[in-house]
């Protein structure tokens, strides 16, 4: 574990996620949002960790590889999954009663991976390095990543400033520490990766709490025009990029 005020914080990280947080009813009003967006990152997702069977990784977080590996019918030759909340990693293993892929769970801190130099082909998460001292965890997965070895991350954005006003008026739904990626965060990935950008929810975000409340299936005509939209925003108007929900970072280390 890290010395002094990192590990505060890692600390109230770790009793935020014992305790669990209150998302439910957050969840529900954005439910609609991200569906169609889900099923493209789902794609690339796949096509992404094929590069892995037989090969060694590592989440950063212990509740991705479910869907990610295990439901993409992927084989690592070793998965090793990091938590630093026991709920977590114990969640983890339940699930892994019921599954091929057999990870290997740790309660471990990101900021210190106990593993050695050039170990991993591979290392991902879902939603985690906005919870991390960021600079800190990134020279961690270069130090354990293998020489040209890939990362996988689907992260949130904190530009856009209605994005900002939300997360302000929902304190319940995330930790006092947790962060959301910035412009400066996005240039230090490129600092140490070769990078791939995929952005998620623009438009997608107002059309489809609004579909929530019309529609009880997500895939429908108004979040299907909102994707659409935000597709070709992304292919007409580049910099709108930055004002987008999330992104899904696939990148190869330099």
């Amino acid at each position: 574990m890290a010395e002094g005020p990192l590990s505060a914080r890692v600390q109230r990280e770790q009793e935020a996620f014992n305790e669990g947080l209150q998302r439910d009813g957050y969840m529900r009003v954005f439910a609609h949002t991200s569906s169609l967006f889900l099923k493209r990152r789902d794609q690339i997702v796949r096509n992404e960790l094929e590069y892995t069977q037989g090969k060694n990784v590592l989440e950063l977080g212990s509740i991705s590889w479910k869907a990610w590996i295990d439901d993409n019918n992927i084989e690592p030759a070793n998965l090793h999954c990091i938590n630093i909340s026991q709920e977590e990693i114990n969640h983890g293993k339940r699930e892994a009663l019921f599954s091929k892929v057999k990870p290997h769970f740790h309660l471990m801190d990101a900021h210190g991976l106990e593993f050695e130099d050039n170990f991993f082909d591979l290392v991902y998460g879902c939603a985690i390095l906005h919870h991390l001292d960021y600079n800190r965890a990134l020279d961690e997965i270069c130090r354990v990543l293998k020489p040209g070895g890939r990362i996988l991350f689907a992260e949130p954005l904190g530009i856009n400033p209605v994005g900002k006003l939300v997360r302000m008026m929902t304190p319940f739904a995330r930790t006092d520490d947790e962060k959301p990626l910035m412009f400066k965060e996005l240039v230090e990935l490129g600092k140490r990766f070769d990078t791939c950008h995929y952005y998620e929810e623009l438009f997608s975000v107002p059309l489809g709490v609004v579909s929530g409340f019309l529609f009880e299936k997500p895939d429908n005509w108004l979040t299907r025009l909102a994707f659409n939209l935000d597709l070709f925003l992304i292919r007409v108007i580049p910099p709108l990029r930055y004002l987008f929900r999330h992104v899904l970072v696939v990148g190869t280390r330099k």
